[in-house]
């Protein structure tokens, strides 16, 4: 199995190249004449392989739920603590009064675009700074053992 997947993984690096090299190579040096079917590739690649990265992971770690059921306590605890966090920062968002211009238009963006911006932005502050926690706390017990 681990052959195989060794297999695949060279496959879709090679697709990604591939594509990437394409995108390259056919690029206009007039940008208003760019070549959107290979820039179209790229991204809808790029769809898939996030797809498929999400799907591995949450398949990954329902397989591994199955294996070792004690396991499931701290990842329903995680998954309650995400949902936390996404839901007090799309309210939080909700009470902010302020908007954005939108310049190619002349207006401004539309409520719901701003809320979930700034949700999206809070949501990013809140992992950095669980990371950078997780990191200290990581070192100094490390180096208290």
């Amino acid at each position: 199995m681990e052959k195989v997947l060794k297999y695949v993984l060279v496959a879709l690096v090679g697709v990604s190249v591939a594509l990437v090299a394409w995108a390259v190579a056919t690029t206009p040096s007039d940008p208003t004449t760019a070549n959107a079917t290979a820039v179209g590739a790229n991204l809808y690649w790029g769809y898939a392989l996030i797809i498929g990265a999400i799907l591995a992971a949450v398949l990954g770690a329902g397989m591994d739920m199955l294996k070792k059921p004690e396991g499931l306590k701290g990842t329903i605890i995680s998954f309650v603590a995400i949902v936390a966090i996404v839901v007090v920062s799309y309210f939080l968002a909700q009470g902010h009064t302020y908007e954005i211009v939108d310049l190619q238009n002349k207006g401004f963006f539309p409520r719901f675009d701003t809320v979930i911006t700034d949700a999206s932005i809070m949501v990013t502050y809140v992992a950095m700074a669980a990371a950078v926690i997780a990191a200290i706390y990581s070192a100094v017990s490390d180096a208290l053992k």
